[in-house]
């Protein structure tokens, strides 16, 4: 499964928050992020286990393109069920994208 979570390659895009991802069947998680800016950013990976309206989220991890960690591909222990990715302002323009596979 390969799914582009956060799409933000441009600088007139408003969205900072990636919609909620399934994901409670991946037994492999990857994400890969590329960038088009090379500004100081944030990105953050967040997990969820609850079930309807999703209102908490828990922090998988959060990267820094300050010390040099974007872009790159990330492996991402599963265990939740749903994961979301977030940038932290207008001028990380870059694209998030998740790879998972189920072996069940």
């Amino acid at each position: 499964y390969n799914q582009v979570m956060l799409n933000g390659t441009s600088a007139s895009s408003s969205v900072y928050t990636s919609n909620a991802f399934l994901v409670a069947d991946m037994d492999q998680l990857s994400v890969s992020i590329t960038t088009s800016a090379a500004a100081a950013s944030r990105t953050t990976l967040q997990g969820s286990n609850e079930t309807g309206s999703i209102n908490t989220w828990s922090l998988i991890t959060g990267i820094n393109n300050a010390t040099g960690a974007i872009p790159g591909l990330y492996s991402v222990t599963p265990g939740f069920r749903f994961m979301r990715a977030t940038r932290s302002s207008l001028d990380s323009q870059l694209i998030v994208q998740f790879q998972g596979k189920s072996v069940r």
